[in-house]
């Protein structure tokens, strides 16, 4: 038997060919175009507990004097630095390096309507060499859970994970996004 119509269902388009590489900066910039994000039209956020994962597999070049890296999550177009900012990640010592990471996101409806609130947080293992620390693993946040942050759960927006680097200027390539809606 059961509990309900709750299911995990992976999301169309698929990227079948790396994006476009980005080069980042000091402002979040987006790694993945709209177009390669579901359209979740303006009720995905329909019901408190609803979620959505995004999973992505990206390729760093990071020069000399990397500076630090973050990701920052947005609720908006996609657009570069654009629409509600649900979470801003601990920012992580780089070294120069080309070397890979893997980023898995959740974003949960705590309450719904134009004055809703969304939750997130995300988990990324960078490849060793990728990061000063000999720790790999970031979650954030990286303490308790973020508070959940008001924003209009009937917009028809996108999650965006966006990448924020504070030195020298590298780049990112998504090779690999996978969007899954959690029931």
């Amino acid at each position: 038997m059961a509990d309900g119509l709750f299911y995990l269902d992976t999301r169309e388009p698929h990227i079948v060919s790396n994006v476009a590489i980005v080069t980042m900066t000091t402002t979040a910039k987006a790694m993945y175009p709209a177009a390669a994000f579901p359209t979740l039209g303006g009720g995905y956020f329909s019901r408190p507990g609803k979620a959505i994962k995004i999973s992505a597999s990206m390729l760093f070049t990071l020069p000399a004097t990397p500076g630090n890296l973050s990701f920052n999550v947005l609720w908006g177009t996609g657009a570069d630095a654009n629409g509600t900012n649900l979470l801003t990640g601990t920012p992580v010592a780089a070294t120069n390096a080309t070397k890979r990471a893997y980023l898995e996101c959740t974003v949960r409806c705590i309450t719904t309507g134009t004055s809703g609130s969304l939750q997130a947080w995300y988990v990324c293992y960078f490849d060793v060499g990728l990061v000063a620390s000999p720790n790999f693993i970031y979650f954030a946040p990286s303490g308790a859970l973020a508070a959940a942050v008001t924003a209009d759960t009937t917009a028809a927006n996108i999650i965006s994970v966006q990448p924020l680097q504070s030195g020298t200027a590298g780049t990112v390539q998504v090779d690999d996004l996978r969007v899954e809606a959690l029931n």
